[in-house]
């Protein structure tokens, strides 16, 4: 299990999940800051540079987070949002 999970996650059984904000075709692919959404939850901002067709955006918002946290990509999930720009991921544990 991880030991340090970010103030904007909510652990669960699996390891832990939050929302994302993605903007593609960014100038480069990077992690931003927190913003408050809705009913006061934070949304992470996550910027690639992949366009959002074919998939290419997802793939991308999984490489950067994987990155982020040290884990595999097998490790970062998109659990909702595959055609949204708010997306809920869960990194396994």
């Amino acid at each position: 299990m991880f030991e340090d999970i970010p103030p904007f996650a909510q652990k669960n059984d699996e390891g832990f999940c939050f929302w994302v904000k993605v903007t593609p075709k960014a100038a480069k692919s990077r992690i931003g800051s927190l913003v408050d959404g809705i009913n006061n939850k934070k949304i992470l901002k996550v910027y690639v540079t992949a366009p959002p067709t074919d998939n290419l955006a997802n793939s991308a918002v999984i490489e950067v987070l994987s990155s982020y946290f040290h884990k595999p990509k097998s490790k970062v999930l998109i659990i909702s949002g595959l055609t949204a720009r708010e997306k809920r991921i869960q990194i396994l544990s």
